[in-house]
């Protein structure tokens, strides 16, 4: 089998277990006499899931199976058939044989046993009133309860855990982590023998913390692939439904992410995926026309890029039309002169609320409202979204996403007496400030880096500190939307781990701000959303590439920290 099926049977195998599960428990429900029909309903809707994902998987004999105990219960729920104590114990009998047929298959058996077709045959007899047949039943399960559960009690080879407790778990390891770093600070303080001792000490129990803390988050973390390749329905089912073709590409699916991430990311990728079906690949027709395969192609490709992980779902469609969404734009006022926008910022204005080029709504598209809320979703989980487009030739969007919510590596700064922490995945580098690189006291301005007018924000002036900056400042260098720009701060206090704590409602819809963390000293420090916060400022720059260096300030001195 290939990498990509095993993949999907992993995760089916491990559905299946629950599944199973579930139908036993609820049969065995229906010997009480309690909610009868209920339970049957129950059964019946878990049998029909059991059925058509090991029909979508290829496996014919739980499929057979699937269907003949449909059949049965379908005329249990009639009362075509009476609920009796064989029926029940054939149905039980049938989840047996379906538990054999999935152990076969987790060993990697290529040919499993027919002993199912036994079981298949019986249910059929006993759909069409042989309940003689069915009291061997009795037998089967008695041999099942005294020969199958041995085995089964030493088969158990995994577990699958509730998130929540694993979400604990991590809120767990942050507490510990926050109270190893107090520690240590005082540690730092301590003289004499006795201080260095407990220094040494100390440098054991951070080990085995941070040891701790990489195993939890090991433990939440999944490959992308299953998740990805749930999506190869969706595509097709919404490709004709919309009268086109497409089918989905996965690449790089063993890439792992928390699973946190994925269950924030899950509606956005709804959302991205219908709208490259809907607005982006042609009808099959105008596909011919311009040389292309009648079918449009989704690739999904996953990579591990800057401590976080790199999402890109690219079409090969149609392609955003500069001319329509500028149109757009100046119809609705968003922009003076939206076609002296260059590509990236032109296309980020559809996660606008509200914009649409679409002619008229539909159940598919057209609303207006899809895409913002893709940016509402990926900026809540701090990550970053950009567009890239030709017309004709299709459209690719990279998402930027990090790897845990949990954690993250950070730079502590300081401004004033306050101290924010910039995620470490966007720091490029650290530096002096050049001297007239701003105006004092001014939260804009330029320096050259490297040959190129690089923008600054002075964030003691952004977030209206009082009194003037100190003699010398310092510039965290950060990646923004391709390019580069400047943190102006007070003070560099170093990297290390940073436990992100959610925020209070007074500070969700603040600008700039992500979450929280608590310092080794006790004191609470907040987290900067880089984008979001450049975002917002740098549009009253204008493109500094476009500016002549001439006017900036000289290269900035000191070496790279990042």
């Amino acid at each position: 089998m290939d990498s990509p099926r095993d993949e999907l049977l992993q995760t089916f195998m491990a559905e299946a277990h629950e599944i199973l599960d579930e139908i036993e428990r609820a049969l065995l429900q229906l010997e009480t006499g309690r909610n009868v029909h209920d339970v049957l309903q129950r059964v019946f809707r878990a049998t029909h899931t059991l059925k058509g994902s090991a029909g979508s998987m290829g496996l014919g004999g739980l499929s057979d199976l699937g269907h003949a105990a449909e059949d049965v219960i379908e005329a249990l729920c009639r009362g075509d058939l009476p609920l009796t104590m064989p029926v029940v114990s054939l149905l039980l009998e049938t989840v047996d044989a379906a538990r054999r047929l999935v152990a076969e298959i987790e060993k990697g058996q290529v040919e499993l046993s027919t002993s199912h077709r036994e079981v298949v045959a019986r249910l059929q007899e006993a759909r069409r009133g042989g309940l003689e047949a069915a009291e061997d039943a009795r037998a089967a399960s008695a041999r099942r309860a005294t020969e199958d559960d041995a085995e089964g009690a030493t088969s158990i080879k995994s577990i699958r855990v509730a998130v929540e407790k694993l979400d604990h778990m991590a809120d767990l390891v942050g507490e510990l982590t926050l109270g190893r770093n107090r520690i240590a600070r005082k540690l730092r303080a301590a003289r004499g023998e006795a201080g260095a001792a407990l220094r040494d000490e100390m440098e054991e129990q951070d080990r085995l913390c941070k040891e701790l803390e990489e195993a939890v988050r090991a433990a939440r973390m999944v490959p992308v692939g299953p998740w990805f390749r749930h999506y190869e329905r969706t595509v097709r089912d919404l490709a004709h439904a919309h009268g086109r073709q497409a089918r989905l590409a996965v690449v790089h699916g063993d890439v792992e992410v928390d699973t946190a991430v994925i269950e924030r990311f899950r509606d956005a990728l709804t959302h991205l995926l219908r709208n490259a079906i809907c607005h982006g690949i042609e009808a099959p027709e105008a596909r011919r026309a311009a040389g292309k395969d009648p079918c449009g192609t989704i690739t999904l490709h996953a990579a591990h890029e800057r401590g976080g992980i790199a999402l890109r779902i690219a079409d090969d469609g149609a392609g955003m039309s500069r001319e329509r969404i500028a149109a757009r734009v100046r119809a609705q006022g968003r922009h003076p002169a939206p076609d002296a926008l260059p590509d990236h910022e032109l296309f980020s204005l559809v996660f606008e609320p509200g914009f649409s080029t679409a002619a008229e709504s539909s159940h598919l598209a057209g609303r207006g409202m899809g895409m913002d809320v893709v940016r509402r979703r990926v900026e809540s989980i701090q990550g970053t979204i950009r567009i890239e487009s030709r017309e004709g030739r299709g459209t690719s969007l990279s998402i930027q996403l990090p790897l845990t919510l949990a954690t993250i590596e950070g730079l502590s700064v300081g401004i004033g007496d306050e101290r924010y922490v910039i995620p470490l995945r966007s720091v490029l580098a650290c530096c002096d400030l050049p001297r007239g690189a701003l105006a004092h006291g001014g939260a804009q301005g330029l320096m050259v880096r490297r040959g190129r007018a690089l923008p600054c924000v002075r964030l003691r002036a952004l977030f209206r500190f009082g009194g003037p900056p100190p003699p010398e400042e310092r510039v965290v260098i950060v990646a923004h939307e391709g390019s580069e720009a400047g943190l102006v701060v007070d003070t560099l206090d170093g990297e290390g781990r940073t436990v992100v704590k959610p925020l209070g409602q007074l500070f969700r819809r603040v600008p700039g701000i992500s979450g929280s963390t608590i310092l080794g000293d006790g004191s609470v420090a907040m987290i900067l959303d880089v984008d979001a916060l450049l975002g917002r400022v740098l549009r009253e720059l204008g493109p500094a590439d476009a500016l002549d260096e001439g006017t900036a300030a000289p290269a900035a001195a000191g070496g790279s920290a990042g």
